[in-house]
């Protein structure tokens, strides 16, 4: 039982870690918060894959009337270059030469005739969709810093459901650039809901938590994998399977009304320790904690003070900080960078199974197990290893089995190639390596910033996406050359990790101030002087 009888200072990590250090906020915040809507982001980010699919091989047939067509898929051959024509050939037409022969099942790209001449337009939705993130990231870390988690993350989620309803439309009530728009939309509020989602609840998350948290966040990722093969396979029509994610993020939405604003946010971005106690206060209630929250005041991380009636800093003074506190300004980029070579090799995988698998289902299977297996590894590292080697380990690991990846062997059977299974490897060591680097930028970026620095991240790797959607183009080129791509990208991002701070067991900064006094006192171990007021701060760097 935990009695203050007197009122005493006491910082919110410290409050936090005996409120929601018990099991009940596993099961109830974790549970219903953070792993939901990772199931919906995996049928965001990769269903369409499913049920945006080009039926080219043998799911087509000839009309009997069109010589045209059946002399071209003499022999029974049913592919892409029988379709579309080689040379000067002109496309096949559809319902003139031919129909498409998928059992009833459908897709976008039949709906909106996107095969062939028009094949452009399905890659370009692809790209658009990381593009909307982009969008939606630039912006959406600012609105939940200044106005709040939960304001931001239910605006987001009402963007993204809305847009999933009309993205849905079947194209007698629609067009082609409203589907595009809404796949646009998707990306923009998905992404920052599924960002701003991880920070809230890893702010509420003790130090001892957060891995788990971590694991939490890998296997709904890996279920949704799982949900996205159950779900294509036996649902046939894609308007009804593209909306499976609107309804997950509806169930979302009614238990985000239950959460309290983050804590963390009230008192340091907010600058109101009212609020942060009635947040707190919530979290007392569920985990049926003794904690006396009326006898303990909060103190602010930067002054030691409490600081209730400071006035919260402007846009403008928070993003100067960035160039003020350099430090966190170059860690920021590092993440950036970091979570970019990430994104784009986990996902230059994940839109290239095809490559590596004739079976598009058994494909996904295999990074479902691939992901699984990483998911369980990340978080044993987390526990063991220290951030910094952790994630250095991880990337290296990555890059050198893609280079490795270049031998030609085969083994006995040909049930597997070296290749392949070197490549699964190496997706795994990624997959570790971005679990990894999602909690070291968040545990390293100060609460007054980690919105915003969670967003840019986030936003490098949405670039890095749009670029991995491209890989099936590498491969076609070389794959060789595209291995030894993805083996110097994956190595350069581990070696960046040696400038990062090493955070495990440590408590996360509260403001700027405090991440350049780490930098200096931990990660090089020279004294500092960090005061209050700028003016009179003295600097003993190197």
């Amino acid at each position: 039982r935990i009695q203050i009888l007197f009122e005493v200072s006491m910082k919110i990590d410290d409050a936090i870690e005996e409120i929601n250090g018990k099991p009940t906020f596993l099961l109830v915040f974790l549970g219903a918060v953070f792993s939901i809507p990772q199931q919906a982001l995996t049928l965001l980010n990769v269903g369409p894959n499913l049920y945006g699919f080009i039926p080219y091989n043998n799911q087509w047939r000839c009309l009997e009337n069109s010589t045209r067509c059946i002399t071209r898929s003499s022999g029974g051959v049913y592919n892409r270059d029988t379709l579309c024509g080689t040379g000067s050939q002109t496309p096949l037409q559809l319902g003139v030469d031919f129909i498409w022969a998928t059992d009833g099942r459908t897709s976008y790209a039949m709906e909106y005739d996107l095969y062939c001449d028009r094949e452009w337009i399905f890659t370009m939705i692809n790209s658009l969709y990381f593009v909307g993130a982009m969008i939606g990231l630039s912006i959406g870390g600012t609105i939940m810093d200044l106005y709040g988690r939960k304001f931001g993350l239910r605006l987001s989620l009402l963007v993204t459901i809305v847009a999933i309803i009309v993205e849905v439309l079947p194209s007698s009530v629609s067009h082609l650039a409203v589907f595009i728009l809404a796949r646009i939309l998707i990306g923009a509020g998905g992404h920052v809901y599924f960002s701003g989602v991880q920070i809230y609840t890893l702010e509420l998350c003790p130090n001892k938590l957060r891995p788990y948290g971590t694991l939490f966040y890998a296997f709904s990722w890996n279920f949704g994998y799982l949900l996205m093969v159950f779900f294509g396979y036996f649902i046939k029509i894609w308007n009804i399977f593209a909306g499976v994610p609107g309804i997950i993020l509806i169930l979302s939405m009614v238990l985000l009304r239950w959460f309290p604003e983050s804590p963390k946010h009230e008192l340091y971005n907010a600058r109101n320790e009212a609020k942060a106690k009635k947040a707190l206060s919530w979290f007392i209630k569920v985990n049926k904690s003794d904690f006396d929250l009326d006898a303990v005041e909060l103190e602010m991380e930067d002054t030691g003070k409490k600081d209730v009636d400071a006035e919260q800093p402007s846009l403008w003074e928070n993003l100067k900080e960035f160039f003020t506190y350099s430090e966190m300004g170059w860690q920021t980029l590092i993440l950036i960078y970091q979570w970019c070579i990430a994104s784009f090799l986990y996902y230059g995988f994940t839109f290239s199974w095809s490559k590596l698998s004739s079976n598009l289902y058994i494909g996904y299977l295999l990074a479902a197990i691939g992901d699984s297996i990483s998911a369980v590894i990340k978080v044993t590292i987390m526990f063991v290893v220290k951030r910094r080697p952790a994630v250095l380990m991880a990337y290296v690991t990555g890059g050198v089995c893609f280079l490795l990846a270049m031998i030609k062997l085969q083994f006995p059977g040909n049930v597997i190639s070296f290749e392949q299974l070197i490549c699964l490897v190496g997706a795994v060591a990624v997959a570790v390596a971005w679990g990894l680097i999602f909690l070291h930028g968040v545990e390293a970026a100060p609460t007054t910033h980690r919105a915003k620095i969670n967003s840019y991240a986030s936003f490098g790797a949405r670039i890095g996406a749009i670029c991995g959607t491209q890989a099936t183009l590498l491969f076609n080129w070389s794959k060789n050359g595209s291995f030894i791509v993805f083996g110097v990208a994956s190595i350069t991002a581990g070696l960046l990790a040696l400038r990062m701070p090493e955070t495990k067991d440590i408590t996360p900064p509260a403001t700027a101030k405090d991440v350049r006094r780490h930098y200096y006192t931990v990660v090089r171990g020279n004294k500092i002087n960090v005061t209050s007021d700028d003016e009179s701060e003295e600097r003993c760097g190197p």
